[in-house]
């Protein structure tokens, strides 16, 4: 089963930008272990095309569930789908990634990575807090990620 890390943001909104940067900073670690990274940003149409039915995916994404910044949390992909359309866990634009694979991949499976963020400003840079542990914060992104991988696949 391929495993695929999607990073979705937007760099120029400051904090809502660190998955990308995890992302880049982990690609080659994570690519010597055979998983896939694909940098998606904004176009979750680019990201939808790149994933295949018998894929496992790990979504990387800033959260802004009002608690530390830098706090890194896991939601199944499958318990995200039961959320309704309200609720606002998706993405501050109209239709999402997570829409997207809820209407054309039902049984993918998968996990949300979240990193808590504090600035979603218009900003190239991201915030002193996420800065200040963003090392951390790949680690912990990277254990998660290890621990899947020989847990479920024996990679």
């Amino acid at each position: 089963m391929p495993i695929k890390v999607i990073a979705i943001g937007n760099r120029l909104l400051g904090d809502d930008g660190v998955a990308i940067h995890i992302a880049e900073k982990l690609s080659k670690k994570l690519q010597n272990k055979g998983v896939e990274v694909i940098i998606g940003e904004t176009d979750f149409q680019y990201c939808l095309s790149k994933i295949e039915e018998e894929d496992f995916i790990i979504i990387l994404d800033a959260t802004w569930y009002d608690t530390v910044p830098g706090t890194v949390t896991t939601n199944e992909l499958r318990d995200v789908y039961k959320l309704s359309s309200n609720q606002s866990l998706f993405s501050q634009h109209g239709y999402s990634l997570i829409r997207g694979l809820e209407t054309y991949y039902k049984s993918l499976s998968g996990i949300i990575i979240g990193i808590e963020g504090r600035k979603f400003d218009f900003d190239l840079y991201l915030s002193s807090e996420i800065e200040e542990s963003f090392e951390d914060i790949c680690k912990k992104v990277d254990e998660i990620i290890w621990n899947l991988c020989i847990s479920n696949f024996g990679v």
